[in-house]
């Protein structure tokens, strides 16, 4: 598969994937290689290497296995390339495909940002930017992008509810040791798929749209990791990366940050208010359950600090779906979600994240 703006590169055969990927770059860069850093991945299995030289500026090489991702990250970074949406460029790609160069963007992350600066205005701003390009790329893309080429779900559909939940229930809920009904847990889980399935779902959904996979570099929002994106509804990235657990935005910037992006749909007639409400709430319900279940997974199971860190952050989220009446249609779920605010779950999970 051949991708504009980069080309690939001859490497040869070796045993050793750092040896390999050494003779990948300086084919591409044709000088000598003055060091390579491993940079940190937080939860993703892909290794990122900062690549430093002689007289060029760094670069950065990204290693992964697994080539259905790869192929679709490609394809959606030429797209996004090609309609002007900001993305790093994509430099090379090995014959393998299991690694491939980009631009440096640098290390700053918006949630770095909003870590360095707080709730300024500039951070604010640049909160603006983001989801201004979110709702620009959903609303001029929506037709341009050829979903079938997209290595998982292709449409948030009854298949990702299933699956969203049930990660929830069984690494965290499940780790938990609170009893409930199966048969009735699951009957709510229908319930919501079928909420899900009267959306209008024409639009990329980003999927993970949280301020680490948006990069700030000279003052502009960089989009990063969006791999794992689908054809799906409005309102879910934008609960994704305004209840970011451990961002904890005020709700001032929430409620207006909400509003500057639904404009974008608003003022074009694209959606309704009752559509973008709806997308909405059943987004936060979504979103909130699917991060605990990710957090349970990678800091429960796997003992990975930053998802340890960031559990008990995650349950103030739990706490906005009863105090804004958002789980009244789901009556058992809101049961299940009661208990897990209370200060016994909270208690269990601290032992569980000190074992």
């Amino acid at each position: 598969m051949m991708i504009k703006n980069c080309r690939f590169v001859n490497t040869k055969s070796q045993n050793l994937l750092p040896n390999k990927a050494i003779a990948f770059v300086k084919d591409y860069v044709r000088e000598d290689i003055k060091r390579i850093d491993l940079i940190n991945a937080s939860g993703s299995n892909r290794k990122y290497y900062r690549i430093f030289f002689q007289n060029s500026e760094p670069l950065i090489l990204t290693e992964n296995s697994f080539l259905k991702e790869n192929q679709s990250f490609f394809y959606l970074t030429e797209t996004f390339y090609q309609e002007k949406v900001i993305v790093p460029k994509l430099l090379a790609i090995d014959r393998s495909q299991t690694f491939y160069l980009q631009e440096d963007l640098g290390d700053i992350s918006l949630f770095d940002k909003l870590n360095q600066e707080g709730f300024s205005d500039a951070v604010f701003s640049l909160y603006q930017k983001a989801l201004e390009a979110l709702a620009d790329l959903q609303i001029r893309l929506s037709q341009k992008i050829d979903y079938s080429k997209l290595y998982d779900f292709q449409q948030f559909d009854e298949k990702v509810v299933f699956n969203d939940l049930f990660y929830f229930k069984s690494f965290f809920l499940d780790r938990l040791d609170i009893a409930y009904r199966k048969a009735e847990l699951i009957e709510t889980f229908q319930q919501i798929a079928k909420a899900v399935s009267g959306l209008p779902k024409r639009f990329f959904l980003y999927r993970d749209f949280q301020s680490r996979n948006i990069m700030i570099y000279h003052d502009k929002t960089y989009f990063i990791d969006y791999q794992g994106g689908m054809k799906g509804f409005v309102g879910y990235d934008v609960v994704s990366l305004l209840y970011q657990a451990k961002a904890q935005l005020p709700n001032i910037w929430r409620e207006k940050l909400q509003n500057t992006y639904f404009e974008a749909f608003l003022s074009k007639n694209i959606l309704t208010k009752n559509e973008l409400i709806e997308g909405l709430v059943l987004s936060k319900i979504l979103r909130f359950f699917q991060v605990l279940g990710t957090y349970g997974l990678r800091g429960l199971v796997e003992r990975k600090t930053h998802f340890l860190d960031s559990i008990l952050f995650s349950l103030k989220n739990l706490a906005l779906l009863l105090e804004e009446d958002l789980m009244k249609d789901y009556p058992y779920l809101e049961q299940i979600t009661s208990e897990l605010s209370s200060s016994k779950t909270e208690q269990k999970i601290k032992e569980l994240i000190k074992a």
